[in-house]
């Protein structure tokens, strides 16, 4: 047993190392799928006479599902085991893959993507709370780091391998290769990670996580239908209805809940909201630019999938080389000032892609701003998140603060992709396109390659014209969007003074104890096991 006030031996557990490859494998694989399917969007659009609003629903029913189910499973990873969580939440994200993989419409990619989500909901809270327990406090941050280093690879490998795959096979094969990280987590994960939990966790609370579930579902629905009914349609405004009144009843069943999903301490405290809703923000625009330049690249520049694949790979290496400039600049600026800092080069870089002209050099110029800030920003997000808990609570405050990252995945595809796809519509009529050239760039495309000769040749040039312009309109809704971020980390996130103490703010409580399944001991609240 660990004395009082600490969080585990100094040394950590021996393993650890070893232990933080699984938990970033399992990372890289959530991570990858997002850069995989992005490529893919054209010749899925193609193969399954998808729109806009189908491709936002097949992006966003992972992201929705991963952020309604993520604090029941930050609970259930609490209660039943960390180790067990990741593991299932990796076995669950393999058969989404199998569902993706024989998927041959909209629908059933749709479903196959929600339950890769339900899966990732597990594998996230799990692999970051097995980090905390496994890690002193004097490697966390660096481990976080290099954990969080994991989704940069996975960004810079998505696009190449998505590239690669649908080059040369079919768009289903980027499913395919998911199964390879989810085979090694689950064999090396059964070895090598430890189980940890809290002795008397909270309850689960299914009501909250429907509700939750349904306004988040609710608002991203109208978001996206708002582009092709408009905002008078009963559909949209009957999303919003929906959206508001389970946010509000959402709200109310948490605050009259024995043991509420949502610490409401936390969100009294001025530095977990302005890290929150920073990242929320810094996703918010990354998901837009990415969902709308990959579609760019290949319909307007002419890439091939490989091509496009390889020419938003920089991105990742630029958040690499954020992340490794962040500790210096937090040492100099503290946590909000190298998140304002990073969502401001986010904010740049975003415009620069919007407004890029003459090709794709300025869209790398724009890419390495936004990757760079990127790296900036998100390690002291989700390290001053975390150091407001005890470690025996880490489970679920990391699903809070994760479910704020794939809401702002999930909104900047539904707006950004919104508004693209209203002002193309826009664009398109205003450039007296013909009936027969649909409402997307895809299908106009298609439209003049049929037509052939001069006047192919003019509904082409015009259409991908409209696409640009429609592609800058949504760009720049992105960039506002990290702008806003620059606001809410200066104003909320804590400074270079700040030094967090242990767990302030938290008073260990019955379920502020943790058990080593592993050991059979039980350890007081402040200690974790190694």
């Amino acid at each position: 047993m660990h004395p009082p006030g600490t969080d585990g031996p100094a040394a950590g557990d021996p393993r650890r190392w070893w232990i933080l490859g699984v938990l970033s494998i399992a990372l890289f694989s959530i991570v990858l799928n997002n850069g995989l399917l992005n490529v893919a969007i054209p010749q899925m659009m193609r193969s399954l006479d998808a729109d806009i609003g189908d491709l936002q629903f097949i992006v966003d029913s992972y992201a929705l599902v991963l952020a309604g189910a993520l604090l029941t499973a930050g609970t259930l990873s609490d209660r039943y085991g960390h180790k067990r969580a990741t593991l299932l939440g990796a076995a669950v994200f393999g058969a989404g893959s199998l569902v993706g993989v024989v998927a041959d419409s909209t629908g059933q990619l749709v479903a196959a993507r929600a339950l890769m989500g339900l899966g990732a909901a597990f594998i996230m809270p799990g692999t970051l709370a097995v980090l905390v327990h496994v890690f002193p406090p004097g490697e966390r941050a660096r481990a976080i780091g290099l954990w969080s280093g994991a989704s940069a690879l996975g960004v810079a490998a998505g696009p190449v391998v998505g590239g690669t795959l649908v080059g040369h096979f079919w768009w289903g094969s980027i499913f395919v290769v998911n199964l390879v990280p989810v085979a090694v987590v689950l064999i090396a994960g059964a070895l090598l990670l430890p189980e940890s939990a809290a002795a008397e966790p909270r309850r689960p609370d299914p009501v909250g996580a429907l509700l939750g579930t349904v306004a988040m579902v609710a608002l991203v629905f109208a978001i996206i239908h708002v582009s092709q009914d408009g905002w008078t349609d009963a559909g949209p405004l009957t999303g919003f209805a929906v959206a508001a009144v389970a946010g509000v009843a959402f709200v109310l069943w948490e605050r009259a809940h024995p043991s509420p999903m949502i610490d409401f301490d936390l969100l009294r405290r001025a530095p977990f909201i302005g890290a929150s809703v920073s990242i929320l923000l810094l996703m918010f625009g990354l998901a837009g630019t990415l969902f709308v330049l990959t579609q760019r690249l290949q319909f307007v520049l002419g890439y091939g999938a490989l091509k496009a694949g390889l020419a938003v790979m920089p991105v990742a290496f630029a958040v690499l080389v954020g992340t490794l400039i962040c500790p210096a600049l937090v040492r100099r600026l503290g946590p909000g000032g190298s998140v304002a800092a990073g969502l401001g080069v986010g904010a740049a870089g975003i415009l620069v892609v919007a407004h890029a002209g003459g090709g794709y050099p300025g869209v790398l110029g724009g890419l390495l701003l936004a990757g760079a800030g990127m790296g900036l920003a998100i390690g002291p997000t989700t390290d001053v998140v975390m150091s407001l808990v005890p470690p025996e609570r880490s489970g679920a405050t990391g699903s809070l603060d994760m479910t704020m990252q794939e809401l702002g995945n999930a909104l900047g595809v539904a707006v950004v992709g919104s508004v693209l796809a209203h002002s193309y519509t826009g664009e398109a009529a205003g450039s007296r396109l013909p009936e027969a050239a649909g409402t997307t760039l895809d299908t106009a495309l298609r439209y003049a390659e049929s037509t052939g000769g001069t006047a192919g040749a003019a509904v082409a040039d015009a259409a991908r014209d409209a696409f640009d312009s429609a592609a800058a309109a949504g760009l720049t809704v992105g960039a506002a969007g990290a702008a806003l971020g620059v606001l809410v980390a200066g104003l909320l996130m804590p400074g270079r003074s700040w030094k967090p103490v242990p767990h302030e703010g938290t008073d260990p409580g019955p379920g502020d104890t943790v058990r080593d399944t592993d050991a059979g001991e039980r350890a007081p609240a402040g200690s974790s096991v190694g």
